[in-house]
């Protein structure tokens, strides 16, 4: 049976499955009810139980990878260019792992950012850019933009992840990067992740 577990980087630290738990961006690297300034990128990346609940990141908090244009990032130590040698494993957002009893091989998966109930609609009230480490890539992909109506599972609007060969595990290594566009708490922002396997 096909499987999917996410993960983050945190606490010990080590990768730490959270798909009962939420991702939570804040305006603050240790702080993760701290708000995010309309128009400006989060200073922090946490693991909360509820939304965002209490801070469930351990001794180490999750890795954040904070947007600065579409080919840099800051990862806390200041601005720096967004491949695959400076953004280790460990500086990313999530890891998602993909598993099967049998070896299969992956092909047209794809990541994206959606407003929780429709897989196709955008996330309410944000910006964000997505990057797989990985891929050989260099530039950040937008995800979501509610304003511009981007966003969802819709070709041009996601994250396509590069094809794996065949095994009966998968990781795909995403950073994520989102703002607010307006005032108040997010609760319609979603990820998904669909694929197809043989």
């Amino acid at each position: 049976m096909a499987t999917f577990n996410w993960e983050v980087y945190s606490d010990t630290p080590g990768w730490k499955d959270v798909s009962t738990n939420t991702i939570v961006f804040s305006g603050n690297a240790t702080n993760l009810t701290t708000p995010i300034t309309v128009g400006t990128w989060q200073s922090g990346t946490h693991i909360g139980n509820g939304d965002p609940g209490t801070d469930q990141c351990g001794t180490a908090h999750v890795p954040n990878a904070k947007y600065v244009s579409s080919t840099q990032f800051d990862p806390g130590t200041g601005t720096t260019t967004l491949n695959d040698t400076v953004l280790l494993t460990t500086m990313c957002s999530l890891r998602i792992k993909f598993t099967d009893a049998s070896a299969v091989a992956t092909s047209s998966a794809r990541f994206y950012s959606f407003d929780g109930s429709t897989e196709t609609n955008e996330s309410v009230g944000i910006e964000a850019y997505a990057f797989e480490r990985g891929a050989s890539a260099s530039a950040w992909t937008q995800i979501n933009d509610d304003s511009g109506n981007i966003g969802g599972d819709n070709s041009g609007e996601r994250l396509s992840f590069t094809d794996q060969a065949a095994s009966t595990e998968h990781y795909f290594y995403v950073a994520v990067s989102a703002r607010p566009e307006t005032v108040g708490a997010k609760s319609a922002f979603d990820f998904g992740i669909a694929l197809t396997y043989s």
